[in-house]
């Protein structure tokens, strides 16, 4: 019962406050940046169309996108020739009447985009991404800045959020007869109450969405383990890309025509639209063809058509999203949930404020810190310097 009614006389409970206290002072900086840089990349689609409307716009819009799909192959043998030392790694088709072909491009660790009219095949625009600041926001967000051991430290990041949040709810249980004061802000109160019932109470209302953040989170950095103990239980087989092999065909020759592998990709997927590609570096790789079952660039509702390169054989579909167990719909939904970009303007409007609110608990988690420890020592230091 001691639990129930007074837990701050357990000393365990003790114990988990400590935990939740250290804890948050190591990672109050860094989730202050991960709160924002997540909120921001939320819209990261409109913030780049925005950014750069000349690039995504043409200069005169279609009146229709009926054969648009068909000019893709003109688009790619067009940047092809503008660019020859570089590697096509993707493009995109039009998502409306008016709108650009995107082509990615790479060589020697460095990227570029660029944006084809349409209308006239011409290449209107490139945009460095090494040079755009969201690209930079992308970075920091993903990486911290530090390529490969920052990914490793955004995952200990993750799970160090996910112990907060869980020693978070004991520490939030104050007993069974003022439980609820935990849900509310007095705003009566003096500011170091409001500073506690901020903390108490944004840290109880944001704990299901926060907690899946850090645990997507972790999952990002190390998908087998965690992959590995749901496939224990369920297959995640459909909710994973399928394994096949390209045949071998010697030395690089040239690729097969892509319009009718693009065909052949609306006879597998008869109900979606033809979005874009995915292309091999040499003969080795699949060219992957994507066929929207919703919007264009909704890369999780799609279907991926495989294609060997070269004798232009299908080779494999992936229907990514149609989920045939739990396991891998468990697992398919934790990269649209941690992002949530698939559910309209709202979900996006409310993940970047549940975002913001990881600054809020940092800021007044040091607040409380200091109310109760800090402020003391400063106190007793200076009292002393005085004194001498």
């Amino acid at each position: 019962m001691g639990f129930l009614h007074n837990p701050q006389l357990l000393w365990w409970r003790k114990a988990i406050f400590q935990i939740h206290l250290w804890v948050g002072i190591a990672l109050c900086l860094y989730l202050v940046v991960i709160g924002v840089t997540g909120s921001i990349l939320v819209f990261e689609s409109e913030i780049e169309h925005a950014a750069y409307p000349q690039l995504w716009r043409a200069p005169a819009p279609s009146a229709s996108s009926g054969n648009r799909e068909a000019d893709l192959a003109d688009v790619i043998a067009c940047v092809k020739h503008a660019y020859p030392g570089r590697f096509i790694t993707a493009a995109y088709v039009p998502d409306k009447p008016g709108d650009n072909f995107e082509v990615f491009l790479y060589r020697d660790g460095q990227s570029l985009y660029a944006f084809v009219d349409p209308q006239s095949g011409r290449i209107v625009g490139t945009l460095d991404p090494d040079a755009s600041w969201l690209i930079w926001i992308i970075n920091l967000h993903f990486r911290l800045l530090a390529g490969h051991t920052g990914l490793i430290l955004n995952g200990l990041g993750a799970a160090g959020l996910l112990i907060l949040c869980l020693t978070g709810l004991v520490v939030w249980w104050v007993g069974l007869h003022r439980w609820m004061r935990g849900l509310k802000v007095n705003l009566r109160a003096g500011w170091k109450r409001i500073n506690f019932d901020l903390h108490s109470a944004v840290g109880f209302w944001t704990l299901a969405v926060v907690s899946m953040w850090a645990f997507t989170g972790v999952y990002f950095v190390w998908p087998d383990p965690i992959e590995s103990a749901v496939n224990h239980f369920s297959s995640i087989a459909s909710a994973r890309p399928p394994v096949f092999t390209v045949p071998h065909h010697g030395s690089n020759g040239p690729q097969a025509d892509l319009r009718p592998m693009i065909h052949r990709a609306q006879q597998s997927s008869p109900n979606a639209s033809f979005a874009g590609a995915f292309f091999p570096r040499n003969s080795q790789g699949a060219l992957t063809l994507l066929m929207a079952r919703s919007d264009p660039r909704n890369f999780s509702h799609m279907d991926y058509v495989y294609f060997d390169p070269v004798t232009s054989q299908q080779l494999a579909i992936w229907h990514r999203g149609l989920n045939s167990t739990w396991g891998a719909s468990f697992i398919f939904w934790l990269s649209p949930l941690h992002f949530g970009m698939d559910w309209g303007l709202l979900i996006k409007i409310l993940w970047a404020v549940l975002g913001c609110s990881l600054s809020l608990l940092s800021m007044t988690g040091v607040l409380m810190y200091w109310n109760r420890s800090l402020s003391k020592q400063w106190n007793s230091i200076r009292n002393r310097v005085v004194v001498r």
